[in-house]
């Protein structure tokens, strides 16, 4: 941007921190441009809405100085003042005539902000009122010889921010009113030659007007530019060009009716989801059209922006996705509608406390809810998982744990399994209450999760390799539910929280088993047992979700829970965040440092793999002990082989008790600490310990056998299994640490690790 335009750039910057999204237009690398806008019809109108306060606005004041060297950067607010002639004949005879060259090779004015104030004003208006230094030389050629020094003190400069509400597409853009400035003879003095004097108080009036004609003409010049920028539809915006009834203008905008269509302010783009599962499931085919974009249905003189001394603005949601071929089409009752929400009514603190905060963000049920259908029919749920593509995690060694006789079909060998996943109905979500509570110790142990996932009649296919072809050997589908919390860690990033009740599994059923020789109760029983041994790796296997910076800023999350209770029911409409501001780079608490070691290590014994159900008394465990260094009370988190963090519990010892530490391997154990309550001291390099198992497995009496017709398909196939009855021993005493981790039939278990976090087709690249 040229420097003129850079004083601009604080008044834009004032209504782009209100609207201004962590990812813009599809300047994001995770998004494609959309060939064509997004049908209404696949809108949810007030699908998100933010609430600045009045606490947000004194925020802004008060840190002014710091705000504009985030904008604007090094250089701060400079522009130019362009070269200017003029000839000029002193009235009332039109003599002496002056050829005046007013900064004849450029002159640059620097401002520097006193003070400023935002004022919003009902009902969509936020008047900005600065006084500002402005400092620089203006110089003059030609007849005369001089220099203007300018050195401007306290000068007032106002402008106003109003909201508008684009009709034609319900966009919500700005513009930028009432500019002011200008000098006065006052402000400066002439610098000449001493003869020159005669003649100052007969030019100054008219130098004063030609210089104020210059920097109004670069300011309308500046603001014309600046505006197009920030609030024009680039005629490259979609794929296919200017949306139809819209043409690309001269200036690389598309226009309609003389005016430039808005730009949405917001993420709009095609996702393509089988890109970020590429590591999962390669090959998948999933894209989503999304948007995000600040707008609302009625007007701001209707539906008012400013509100109660705040801004609150509201948001369009949609999503979009061709059906997949892997899901049937859905009944007119599993489609969620998609009609507005009922308004989520803000108030300046959080709800059920005294407590302000500076911004408040409301994300609805009916949204999520939307977004949830679309990937559906996307196929996003759709994954064809192989053992390549886990890193080994499934293979038939894997499901023979459980399936004993698959070393039959298999003749005792570990070949690849794959395991495709099909969604026989359209998944949902609630909103929960988010809440939380402290046991008897002082630990914290989630009340209500803030989000229920919903997963209807999830089918899952596995596959085995066998005589280099995919077997089929039984189809297992289940209604799954998925219950979570959220948390944060300093660098502002959310961390889905899961404990051994997150995932209920129910209505399990068994088909396509001919090949296999166990009851279909066994087979039945087999989703509920990879769950109790996948669930400690469910949180491990979602990325962190980062919270951006908006235009400098950051947020200092103060409480997140569902808000707007829905009448007759336990859910909510809105999951809200509510958040002080505070600029990017600025931290208050010092994180804690972390102590741990082991003090004892208990691995009772096992007879079945089977008897491993989450929460049971037979659970392995670990004993830590662990402190953090001095400072106010801590508590501790923990997590097994990169899983998902525990629940904070106080010290000075932490029981680590999972199913996965009866598996032989080396396992690794991190613990944080932070103090009681305060996400933004936690740990940032947690305390690691490692323990070597080597539990000792009493074995499987038997394999089940293939009956008559299940040997007969498999020889109609080709395939023909190997006869064994498979017998091992080994006595139950307990397992004790060791520098060297016996192989056993339990290793094939660690395989099983994988299995949940693939199976509801969230883990990232």
């Amino acid at each position: 941007m040229n420097n003129r335009k850079r004083i601009l750039r604080l008044v834009i910057a004032g209504s782009a921190l209100l609207i201004g999204m962590a990812c813009s237009g599809t300047s994001c690398d995770c998004v494609t441009p959309l060939e064509q806008p997004m049908a209404d019809s696949e809108k949810v109108y007030d699908a998100v809405q933010v609430r600045l306060t009045p606490d947000a606005f004194d925020f802004i004041e008060n840190n002014l100085t710091d705000i504009i060297s985030t904008f604007l950067g090094d250089q701060g607010l400079v522009f130019d003042v362009p070269r200017m002639d003029q000839e000029y004949c002193a009235p009332p005879f039109d003599w002496p005539c002056f050829n005046l060259h007013i900064c004849e090779d450029g002159c640059t004015l620097t401002a520097e902000i006193v003070t400023a104030d935002a004022t919003p004003v009902p009902p969509d208006l936020i008047g900005l009122d600065a006084t500002i230094n402005l400092t620089g030389t203006i110089t003059i050629t030609g007849s005369l010889d001089c220099d203007v020094p300018i050195d401007m003190q306290n000068k007032p400069v106002h402008a106003d921010v109003r909201f508008i509400v684009d009709g034609r597409d319900h966009l919500l853009t700005f513009n930028i009113e009432g500019v002011g400035f200008s000098l006065s003879n006052d402000d400066y003095s002439l610098d000449c030659s001493w003869w020159y004097d005669w003649l100052m108080d007969l030019l100054q009036g008219a130098i004063t007007g030609l210089i104020n004609s210059q920097i109004s003409s670069q300011l309308d010049s500046a603001m014309a530019g600046a505006m197009a920028q920030a609030t024009c539809l680039s005629c490259d915006f979609y794929s296919g060009g200017c949306p139809a009834g819209s043409s690309c203008n001269g200036d690389g905008y598309c226009e309609s009716d003389g005016t430039c269509l808005t730009n949405p302010l917001g993420m709009v783009g095609t996702v393509d989801i089988g890109s970020l599962l590429a590591s999962v499931s390669p090959g998948m085919q999933a894209s989503m059209d999304i948007f995000t974009a600040a707008g609302q249905w009625e007007d701001a003189n209707v539906d008012p922006v400013v509100v109660n001394d705040g801004v609150e603005i509201r948001m369009i949601g949609g999503a979009d996705a061709a059906r997949s071929s892997c899901v049937p089409t859905p009944p007119d009752e599993q489609i969620p509608s998609n009609a507005p929400p009922p308004r989520l009514p803000f108030t300046d603190v959080v709800p059920g406390t005294a407590d302000g905060y500076m911004a408040g963000i409301g994300i609805s049920d009916a949204f999520l809810d939307w977004f949830m259908y679309k990937a559906y029919l996307g196929g996003v749920l759709c994954l064809s998982l192989d053992t390549d593509a886990t890193g080994g995690m499934l293979s038939s060694g894997t499901l023979s744990v459980l399936l004993g006789s698959l070393n039959t079909l298999t003749g005792g060998r570990n070949t690849p399994v794959r395991l495709d996943l099909v969604p026989g109905q359209v998944p949902y979500m609630e909103i929960g209450a988010g809440s939380f509570t402290t046991d008897a110790d002082g630990n914290r142990i989630m009340d209500q999760p803030l989000l229920y996932v919903f997963m209807p009649d999830m089918a899952m296919d596995f596959y085995v390799l066998v005589n280099e072809r995919w077997v089929r050997v039984v189809t297992l589908s289940q209604d799954i539910t998925l219950m979570l919390g959220l948390d944060f860690t300093p660098d502002n990033k959310v961390v889905p929280i899961f404990d051994e009740n997150s995932i209920v599994i129910e209505n399990v059923t068994a088909s396509n088993y001919e090949l296999l020789a166990e009851d279909p109760s066994v087979l039945e029983n087999l989703i509920p047992t990879l769950v109790g041994m996948a669930l400690p790796m469910l949180g491990g296997a979602i990325a962190p979700i980062e919270m951006p910076t908006v235009q400098g800023f950051a947020l200092d999350i103060s409480a997140v829970e569902g808000d707007l209770p829905r009448p007759d029911s336990d859910y909510f409409e809105y999951i809200g965040l509510y958040a002080n501001l505070r600029m990017a780079d600025a931290r208050s608490a010092r994180t804690r440092d972390t102590f741990a070691k082991v003090s004892k290590l208990n691995t009772p014994a096992r007879s079945k793999m089977s008897i491993w159900a989450p929460g049971g008394p037979s659970y392995p465990s670990v004993t830590l002990d662990v402190s953090a260094d001095k400072g106010p009370a801590a508590e501790f988190s923990w997590r097994l082989d990169k899983g998902p963090w525990s629940m904070y519990q106080r010290g000075p010892t932490l029981t680590v008790r999972d199913p996965r530490l009866a598996l032989c391997t080396q396992h690794t154990i991190e613990v944080r600490a932070r103090t009681v309550g305060d996400y933004t001291t936690l740990d940032t390099q947690p305390a690691v310990v490692k323990v070597d198992i080597v539990p000792k497995d009493d074995g499987m009496d038997y394999v089940p056998q293939p009956g008559p017709a299940a040997m007969k398909k498999l020889h109609d196939m080709g395939i023909a299994p190997a006869q064994q009855t498979l017998k091992t021993s080994g006595d139950e005493s307990d397992a004790l640490p060791h520098a060297g981790c016996a192989t056993g039939k339990a290793t094939g278990g660690l395989e099983l690790l994988g299995l949940l976090m693939l199976l509801v087709g969230i883990r990232r690249k």
